[in-house]
C-alpha cells in the first residue's frame, strides 16, 4: 500500500544551523531576528519558531496579529513578536496582543496618533518607507515626528525599521540610497527614542557589509535554505526541506500522442511515463508545465504536458527500464538534485513563492540531523 500524498520533510537542525551561520556572519552588535510569517514560509511556525528559540533567537516577525497570537502560544513570553502589518482593526484581537507581548509595527501617522491617544504605553515599532512605496511612514514624516516630539514621547518605541527593495542584488545602487535615507531618519529620531534599536536589512542585507547590519537583521529566506545574495556564487545556507511525491502509475504513450490537458506536448517516439501525485492543488506552479523536472535515483524526469490539479506526467526516457519506479515509490521534487532555488528558476519565480505555496496535503515530517 502506498501513501497517496507527498512527503515534505523539514530538517529543524539545518534550520538552526542556518540561524547560527547568520549569527556568526553578522556584526557583533547585530541581533538576528527570525521572520516566521506565513507559517514560517509554509514550513510550520509552531515547529520552526520553538527550534529557533531554543537556539537563542528572541525576536520574531509575523505579518498579522492573528499570526502573532498563534506564535505566542508556541514560544515563551520573554521573546519579542513584531507584527509587520500594524495595528489590528479587531478591538478584541488588539487587546489580546497587548496582553500577550505582541508588538505592532506602526506604518502610518494615523497609527502613531491612535496609539498616542490610547495612552496604553505598550511597546511599538516604527516602520519608515525608504524606497519601496509599500508599507511605512514616509521618510519626511520623521521630521514631522521630531517637530511634534510630544507624540514620540508618549510611545515606548523599541524598534525603528525599514526594508530593502533589492538587497539580494549586491550591486544595486538602491541599497546605498535606502541606507543613506534611513541613516538620516536615525539621526533625526534617535534623540527622541534613546532606547530604540534600528533595523533595515533582511537576509540579503547581511551580505552587503557591516554598515548595513545596524542593531538587528531580519532573516527570512536564508533561514529556510534559500540563496540570499547574488554576491555569492555558492549558497552558504543548508537546505532545510525535501519533498518527495509517490508514483501513481507507470504507463506508455505512443508516438504522436499528446500529454495532459489540451495536448500541449506530443511524443516524438513511444515513451514510458510515470504519473506522480502532485499538482497545482498542492502548490506546484502551473508554469512548470513542459519545463520542470523531477528526479528518480538521480535520473531527470522532465514534466510533459500541463500540470493537473492532482497529478503530473513525467518522462522516463532517461531511466533504464530495470530501474523504473514502482507504484508508491517517491520521486524527488525538492532534494539533493533540485534545490528550492533551482525549482523556482524553472518556474520563472522566486523561492519564496515555492515555499509558501507548498500545500496542506503533504505528510509533514520534522527531523533532527547532524551535518
Amino acid at each position: 500500500m502506498c501513501a497517496m500524498s507527498g512527503e515534505l520533510t523539514v530538517d529543524l537542525s539545518a534550520l538552526v544551523r542556518n540561524y547560527k551561520t547568520l549569527c556568526g556572519l553578522s556584526a557583533p552588535s547585530c541581533e538576528i531576528a527570525c521572520v516566521v510569517k506565513a507559517d514560517s514560509y509554509g514550513l510550520g511556525a509552531d515547529k520552526c519558531a520553538p527550534a529557533l528559540y531554543q537556539a537563542g533567537a528572541r525576536s520574531f516577525f509575523v505579518a498579522t496579529s492573528a499570526e502573532g497570537l498563534a506564535l505566542r502560544n508556541a514560544i515563551p513570553a520573554d521573546s519579542d513578536i513584531y507584527v509587520l502589518g500594524g495595528l489590528s482593526t479587531d478591538q478584541k484581537q488588539a487587546q489580546l496582543c497587548q496582553l500577550n507581548n505582541v508588538t505592532p509595527v506602526l506604518n502610518s501617522l494615523s497609527e502613531v496618533k491612535q496609539v498616542c491617544e490610547s495612552g496604553s504605553g505598550d511597546p511599538v515599532a516604527l516602520h519608515f518607507d525608504t524606497g519601496m512605496n509599500r508599507l511605512g511612514l514616509r521618510a519626511d514624516e520623521a521630521e514631522l515626528l521630531y517637530e511634534k516630539s510630544s507624540m514620540l514621547e508618549k510611545l515606548d518605541v523599541r524598534l525603528i525599521m525599514s526594508h530593502f527593495a533589492s538587497s539580494e542584488e549586491a550591486d544595486n545602487p538602491d541599497n546605498k540610497t535606502q541606507l543613506a535615507r534611513f541613516n538620516k531618519i536615525i539621526e533625526c529620531i534617535k534623540p527622541l527614542c534613546p532606547d530604540a534599536r534600528y533595523a533595515i536589512a533582511n537576509s540579503g542585507g547581511l551580505f552587503l557589509g557591516a554598515d548595513y547590519h545596524l542593531d538587528m537583521l531580519r532573516a527570512g529566506l536564508a533561514l529556510y535554505g534559500g540563496h540570499p545574495s547574488s554576491s555569492l556564487e555558492e549558497n552558504p545556507m543548508e537546505p532545510v526541506i525535501s519533498l518527495g511525491v509517490p508514483v501513481l502509475q507507470v504507463k506508455s504513450a505512443k508516438k504522436g500522442e499528446g500529454a495532459g490537458y489540451n495536448s500541449t506536448y506530443h511524443f516524438d517516439e513511444d515513451t514510458d511515463l510515470a504519473i506522480v501525485s502532485i499538482g497545482y492543488a498542492d502548490g506546484l506552479l502551473r508554469s512548470l508545465s513542459n519545463k520542470g523536472v523531477f528526479y528518480w535515483r538521480g535520473y531527470a524526469l522532465p514534466i510533459r504536458g500541463r500540470i493537473s490539479m492532482d497529478s503530473v506526467i513525467c518522462d522516463l526516457a532517461s531511466v533504464p527500464p530495470e530501474e523504473y519506479p514502482a507504484l508508491g515509490d517517491m520521486v524527488e521534487v525538492i532534494g539533493p538534485n533540485q534545490s528550492i532555488d533551482a525549482l523556482a528558476a524553472s518556474a520563472d519565480t522566486i523561492s519564496y513563492e515555492i515555499l509558501t505555496s507548498l500545500g496542506a496535503r503533504f505528510k509533514r515530517t520534522y527531523k533532527q540531523s547532524e551535518k
